[in-house]
């Protein structure tokens, strides 16, 4: 993840940084694909993402319930052939069958919050306090119209600062189209840091979402199907750097492979590969 996304270690990093990070090492690891077996086969989930192997010794698994719901995500990392560490990402939901937070092993807790069934806030949990939330916003359509981060204060302050924003818009049909990120003055003006622009969609069914920054945005989708390419401009020094991708498909009509590159035709940079029950 991750997606994943994007994944670091979360005894020693805070994930409250997850959004951009993690779009980054999502889209832009590379690596071999793990000879790690995929996990054990479940009743009834045959297509449904099982394995993404993000490269470089790093993996997730994902593993799902009778009822289909995904349970658990265990990330791994290996050296020399060898699991050196793995994370286990633990799922919950409520009544509804909706999500209900998201438990990292040992570590933090992601709690969610509705209002008419749709994911309204998330906050995140360390050792049973709360340490930041977000806020989410939706367009009459219920499309994901902006996200805002809001943090406690590190030293002993009251209440909790609004420090990071994120906007969405999308093309018709519902694919997302850009991505702006901002950071938040104590002011409470907001600084344009990162445009992420997403193009030329295929055709295929995305699964990306059933991972990416599932701590924050589990049961939460942007993209019905893959862009192919992905521009990212950095609003501060106004440098653009394009991402181009390409796909193979497995039968269930989702992608089996990523492969990116810096211009057309060049030469691939990185590889994911997606692997199915």
């Amino acid at each position: 993840m991750s997606c994943v996304s994007n994944k670091m270690k979360t005894n020693k990093m805070s994930k409250s940084k997850f959004l951009l990070p993690l779009l980054v090492v999502a889209f832009f690891s590379c690596g071999k694909e793990s000879n790690k077996p995929n996990p054990a086969p479940v009743n009834n989930l045959t297509g449904k993402l099982a394995k993404v192997d993000l490269g470089v010794g790093i993996y997730d698994s994902l593993f799902y319930g009778q009822d289909g719901k995904l349970n658990k995500i265990s990330t791994y990392y290996e050296s020399g052939g060898t699991v050196t560490y793995k994370e286990n990402y633990f799922f919950s939901y409520n009544n509804n069958g909706k999500p209900a937070s998201v438990q990292i092993e040992n570590a933090d807790e992601y709690r969610y919050t509705y209002i008419n069934g749709i994911v309204a806030a998330v906050s995140r949990y360390e050792n049973g306090v709360k340490t930041n939330y977000k806020i989410y916003n939706y367009t009459a359509d219920n499309l994901l119209e902006s996200v805002e981060l809001y943090e406690k204060p590190l030293q002993g302050g009251v209440g909790f600062a609004y420090t990071e924003r994120t906007d969405y818009t999308y093309y018709p049909g519902g694919n997302l189209k850009t991505e702006t990120q901002y950071q938040i003055d104590p002011l409470g003006q907001a600084i344009k840091l990162v445009t992420t622009i997403y193009e030329d969609y295929d055709q295929r069914t995305n699964v990306d979402t059933a991972f990416r920054n599932f701590l924050y945005m589990t049961g939460i989708s942007t993209m019905k199907n893959n862009a192919r390419k992905v521009t990212r401009r950095n609003e501060t020094t106004g440098a653009e750097q394009v991402y181009y991708y390409q796909f193979d498909y497995a039968s269930n009509n989702s992608p089996s492979k990523r492969i990116m590159r810096r211009t057309p035709g060049g030469a691939p940079e990185t590889e994911i590969v997606y692997s199915y029950y």
